[in-house]
């Protein structure tokens, strides 16, 4: 994500938006009733005849829902339009839809700033810079992709050895030869510079051992570490996520920070250290006993957690934001969504 203007006289912040983790973010800070101004197209009818004509505008709308289409890498905001331009294809407080792309430019307007909505932001620009890591779990029935974005895990679909004992020796060698070349050609086509190439068994081996000796890894212009899991599931990437084996290679990342809150959490869950709820998280504060709020992003439009949020910033309390679909998320989600230790 790329700041290009933060305009104080009307609280609005122009960002640009590179990547669907940059999506992700302006989701989290944008709430119903704030404002965005952005770029779209409107259907345009000279006479009531017509099919109508579309054309290019500039809209400002009062948001009342967004959704992120992780498919189509979009971000909708939807709302009533409160300005636009040119004015002869605009309709004032008739709704509309905003797409938000990669590449695009947005301008939010909102009431206020938090410290810890501004601080989504600056994470967003920082992990814009970063690295992005690509993982493939494997063992000798199948390869599982997936990225590890700024938002959580991306799962792609599964890459089958359709490998047999039955075979022939030569048989079986020509179908291995086939399933390792489609890893690495999936490999190759990996937006990312490090690629973490995990299973249980021998199978990362001998595909590092034919990707080195025809010259293939050599060719791919990114940085392989090879690590042991106990599965090919998601649960052994999450696993590998976890681990101590890539804490070198993931510091920094968010979702590793995740996890460890969490454990932070769970951990003060058994003495009473850690509270969760609203109402709970709340009494911690005017009490002197919070330190850390984790709180999903799911909820940050509500009133009362925003309200809450506010009181623990005016006493200078670390606020953590999670990614409610990712796992660490729905752990939060059984404890109300909101805690604190």
């Amino acid at each position: 994500m790329k700041v290009i203007k933060f305009y104080e006289a009307s609280n609005s912040l122009k960002v640009r938006a590179d990547s669907i983790e940059d999506l992700w973010a302006i989701q989290r800070i944008v709430f119903e009733g704030d404002l965005v101004k952005s770029e779209s197209v409107r259907r345009f009818k000279g006479n009531e005849g017509d099919t109508g004509e579309l054309k290019d505008v500039v809209i400002r709308l009062k948001v009342e829902k967004s959704e992120l289409d992780k498919t189509a890498v979009r971000l909708r905001f939807m709302g009533k339009i409160v300005e636009g331009r040119p004015l002869e294809y605009v309709k004032l407080n008739s709704y509309h839809t905003l797409n938000i792309a990669p590449e695009d430019t947005l301008e939010i307007t909102k009431s206020e700033w938090p410290d810890y909505l501004i601080e989504v932001v600056k994470n967003a620009v920082k992990n814009s810079k970063k690295p992005r890591l690509g993982i493939i779990a494997i063992d000798d029935e199948k390869a599982l992709p997936a990225y590890l974005y700024g938002y959580g895990l991306n799962f792609k679909d599964e890459i089958y050895s359709r490998l047999s004992k039955r075979m022939s020796p030569k048989d079986f060698a020509e179908q291995q030869k086939k399933w390792y070349d489609e890893i690495f050609e999936v490999i190759t086509n990996m937006d990312t510079d490090i690629v973490v190439i995990a299973g249980p068994g021998f199978t990362k081996d001998e595909l590092k051992k034919y990707g080195t000796e025809k010259g293939i890894m050599k060719k791919i212009t990114k940085k392989f570490f090879f690590l042991k899991i106990s599965n090919v599931e998601r649960t052994g990437i999450y696993e590998l996520i976890k681990s101590d084996d890539v804490a070198e290679i993931l510091q920094g990342e968010r979702m590793r920070q995740e996890f460890k809150l969490m454990g932070e959490f769970l951990e003060g869950l058994g003495s009473g250290r850690s509270k969760s709820g609203i109402a709970e998280v709340g009494k911690a504060l005017d009490n002197y006993e919070a330190g850390t709020i984790l709180v999903n992003d799911s909820v940050l439009s509500d009133s009362k957690v925003r309200e809450l949020l506010g009181d623990a910033e005016k006493r200078k309390i670390k606020i953590e934001i999670f990614n409610a679909d990712d796992e660490v998320g729905r752990q939060l989600h059984s404890f109300k969504d909101v805690g604190c230790f």
